[in-house]
């Protein structure tokens, strides 16, 4: 898992500063789709569908994380060995899109079949006649999911009244918990959340006078924090 990190952490070094993004974790969307060879709005489609891109999601099934990956069988065969790994946003994500890449290889890039892999596990697709119609459902979930990326991508980028670069969200909870993460990862600055007057929940950010560290700046653009460059 460390390999991961640092070849993610490398990624994000030299990638270039992009416009201000509203979806929280957007670098790590990014880094991973280009790292793994993934359609950036199929890969972060698939997290809208699986658990609205909440780090702490759990499902029933014992899937974690933002890409739902399950425990034990996906995430072991993909290198975890603790559930906890799977609550890292980055390294969730980087997972992910690993995984998708391996279905696309091993479904000849057929999209459809490849998601109905991704939610009903590889080896019952395979042996299955037909998709099965929950699969199916799911796919379909996925690629409505995926014109939504596409539109919000197209639309402008989203900042706070005050001009500071910030990130908006429409539920207090995921607000609340991303800048809980940011806070527990960042140390020379405070993140708040707030109302805006368009009813968004916005987290921002306070830099202390020391300003922040190379390291800080690594984190949050890591993260996506917009418009932060180490």
């Amino acid at each position: 898992m460390k390999r991961f990190a640092l070849v993610l952490l490398a990624c994000a070094i030299s990638v270039a500063v992009h416009a201000a993004e509203a979806q929280p974790f957007q670098r790590c969307f990014e880094l991973a789709a280009r790292m793994h060879d993934v359609p950036l709005d199929l890969l972060m489609a698939v997290a809208a569908t699986e658990s609205n891109f909440d780090p702490d999601a759990r499902s029933d099934a014992n899937a974690h994380g933002i890409m739902q990956i399950q425990w034990p069988g996906t995430a072991r065969h993909l290198g975890v060995r603790r559930v906890s790994e799977l609550y890292n946003p980055c390294l969730n994500i980087t997972l992910g899109a690993r995984y998708l890449h391996e279905l696309l290889e091993r479904n000849d890039h057929d999209v459809q079949r490849t998601l109905a892999s991704y939610n009903y596990g590889p080896t019952r697709i395979d042996a299955a006649r037909q998709l099965p119609p929950s699969a199916m459902r799911y796919a379909e979930s996925v690629h409505n999911a995926r014109t939504r990326v596409r539109t919000a991508a197209a639309q402008s980028p989203t900042r706070l009244s005050s001009g500071v670069p910030g990130v908006l969200f429409d539920s207090a909870t995921r607000a609340r918990r991303f800048a809980r993460t940011l806070n527990t990862m960042v140390e020379n600055a405070r993140f708040d959340v707030h109302r805006t007057g368009s009813g968004a929940h916005a987290v921002s950010m306070q830099v202390d006078e020391a300003g922040l560290t190379f390291a800080d700046a690594r984190t949050l653009y890591s993260l996506g924090w917009p418009e932060t460059a180490p």
